[in-house]
């Protein structure tokens, strides 16, 4: 535990490095705290936290900057929700409202707002379930033999797949095949399909077969995500040095990558935040990443992140996913809702 002083000092110095990324020098803070410290008592403070691990200092008469430990220590001193300003949460608000009532068109734009309130890369996946379930099958006839299978998933998710029925076919057979499989694998997952006893014709059966290898590939397909940013953290400080921004640009294009961090959150509704080497990956040390989960747990749901360099505006960060998770939810409910009715 730190003492009163020393917790004063130091997210005071915090505070100062995430506005100008240059060490902080005692004569700064003393001034933030119209010298209530003197110049000295901040300077023996600062020799305290370096000690013990809270502040770095290239020399002992340079300025410090937050470890990764002085960073933790900030965050949670921050209040227990971060909240973005009601002027930002009205104008957040304003925008979606704006948006296409598409589910792909309200992620790409939460990514889209999140990195301009954070400055940083914003990442959200589109909503996905572990185990989609059906919701109907479409047939549509395309020539003699052949027929396009589209799949609606619970989740307003389409797949869709060419089917060869080596057989002269027409519409209505098709439309029968479907009624048919509907009204007996509506609203089951690929599983429940495949064990699903029906006495079958052909046609049926092999619309049913497509349906099942359809359902497998979307157990496995890795999820869909929007990004944005990436051009904005990249001209900050931090990544002056070329090696870094060849780490956050194999995140982006590497889909296996991004896709463990995004898991890194776990099940938790409220914002994870991950501090340079608390990150599993180890090459996203340098980094702060903030990931949240949104939509119904163990259901249909995505994942809210935010990643930038350690120092970063939290309270902006947080409160950006904290709210953008929200809305998502809303609009899986609404979006389950319908399928249910």
């Amino acid at each position: 535990m730190l003492t009163e002083r020393a917790s004063t000092v130091l997210n005071v110095l915090v505070g100062e490095y995430l506005q100008t990324a240059t060490p902080v020098a005692s004569d700064e803070i003393a001034r933030s705290l119209d010298q209530k410290l003197s110049s000295a008592s901040v300077r023996n403070t600062m020799a305290r936290l370096t000690e013990e691990g809270y502040i770095l200092r290239p020399h002992v008469s340079s300025g410090g900057v937050p470890s990764d430990l002085g960073y933790r220590f900030y965050v949670e001193s921050l209040p227990e929700h971060p909240q973005l300003s009601t002027k930002m949460r009205e104008s957040v608000d304003r925008d979606l409202a704006q948006t296409e009532p598409d589910i792909g068109a309200w992620s790409k734009r939460c990514a889209a707002i999140l990195s301009s309130l954070t400055e940083n890369l914003a990442i959200v996946t589109a909503p996905r379930a572990q185990f989609p379930r059906l919701k109907r099958i479409q047939l549509v006839f395309l020539q003699e033999s052949t027929a396009l299978l589209v799949l609606v998933l619970e989740e307003a998710r389409l797949l869709r797949k060419l089917i060869p029925f080596g057989k002269n076919i027409n519409q209505l057979q098709l439309d029968q095949a479907a009624s048919r499989l509907n009204d007996s694998l509506g609203g089951l997952n690929r599983s429940q399909m495949q064990s699903n006893s029906l006495e079958l014709n052909q046609l049926e059966e092999q619309v049913k077969e497509g349906s099942v290898s359809l359902m497998r590939e979307a157990e496995t397909t890795i999820e869909e995500h929007y990004t944005d940013g990436l051009r904005r953290l990249l001209s900050q400080p931090e990544f002056s040095q070329g090696e870094l921004a060849c780490q956050l640009i194999q995140l982006v294009e590497e889909r296996e990558l991004l896709e463990r961090v995004l898991n890194a959150s776990g099940e938790t509704a409220e914002p994870a935040v991950f501090i340079g080497a608390e990150n599993q990956e180890e090459f996203l040390n340098p980094f702060g990443v903030i990931l949240c989960n949104y939509g119904i747990p163990q259901g249909v749901s995505g994942t809210i992140c935010v990643i930038g360099p350690k120092r970063m505006e939290y309270v902006a960060a947080i409160g950006g996913v904290r709210h953008l998770s929200a809305f998502m939810s809303q609009m899986v409910l609404g979006i389950q809702g319908n399928v249910a009715e």
